[in-house]
């Protein structure tokens, strides 16, 4: 009988630390997918404002164009 409560509070204590473990790198998993979708939202705003500029530049530039050299046709 003896044995089997030394066994059974071996059991035990290894499960524990199975368990903290398995929860120490769950965490470290979800946290880390967490940043990471953090990441690409924040280049994915970048590359909005890029083409935002991009395309602002663009209407800004195009009007002047046409004004600036219109063509004679013969």
């Amino acid at each position: 009988m003896r044995a089997m409560h030394k066994g059974k509070r071996y059991l035990r204590s290894g499960l524990s630390v199975l368990l903290g473990a398995g929860a120490t790198l769950g965490g470290s998993f979800l946290i880390s997918r967490i940043r990471e979708k953090q990441n690409v939202e924040t280049r994915l705003d970048r590359l909005e404002q890029m083409l935002e500029q991009v395309g602002q530049g663009k209407e800004a530039s195009s009007p002047a164009q046409k004004k600036a050299a219109p063509r004679k046709r013969k």
